[in-house]
């Protein structure tokens, strides 16, 4: 026999047609040859709702999940560009705010950005920030070994040694980019030439 879901859809359609009852066994003895849709099989259910539909019924399509509106304060403004940055150079793997919001909830406990106290949203600045430094202490340290350039001690010789790792960059990947700027392959890739060079 037809399913509950069937039956309830014929229903649907019978209401949003606007038939009354005689018009609607009419319509089942017609095209289905039965007086009621408790006697309706699948097929024949499937028959009918195929005729309905040429009468005009239009099944509703299945409501989407309602998507999370982004918070959009400052903090956490802020706490997606950070995010973004760290994806943009190859740190993160999966920039989606479905990722961030997991980092978010491991680090502080809450499941999304909007929820975040902004204690909390401070610390999650903070840490990513501290993500950031890191990464780029650390890259510009290896830099500075291949390029076997010493400690800078002043203005002008930290002015030098940036352009020093600059004209370095650029010469490998044959375009101007920040260190802080560049992505985890052309780093490594900077690195690896400069380190085959001092070699």
């Amino acid at each position: 026999m037809a399913s509950n879901a069937h039956l309830a859809k014929i229903h649907i359609a019978k209401k949003q047609l606007a038939m009354d009852d005689e018009t609607y066994r009419a319509m089942l003895t017609s095209v289905a040859g039965v007086e009621s849709s408790k006697n309706l099989t699948v097929p024949l259910a499937m028959k009918v709702l195929a005729h309905l539909e040429r009468c005009g019924f239009k099944a509703k399509p299945p409501t989407k999940a309602k998507t999370r509106v982004l918070a959009d304060d400052a903090q956490s403004k802020m706490i997606r560009g950070l995010w973004i940055e760290l994806a943009d150079m190859e740190i993160v793997r999966n920039s989606s705010e479905a990722a961030l919001a997991g980092f978010v909830k491991r680090m502080t406990k809450v499941d999304a950005l909007q929820w975040l106290s902004s204690k909390q949203a401070s610390q999650v600045i903070e840490h990513l920030k501290e993500w950031l430094d890191r990464v780029n202490t650390q890259r510009k340290a290896q830099l500075l070994a291949a390029l076997a350039l010493p400690v800078a001690v002043g203005i002008e010789a930290v002015v030098y040694q940036h352009q020093q790792l600059q004209a370095a960059i650029t010469r490998t990947l044959g375009r101007a980019v920040d260190l802080s700027a560049l992505t985890e392959t052309d780093f490594k890739r900077v690195l690896q030439a400069h380190t085959k060079v001092k070699e």
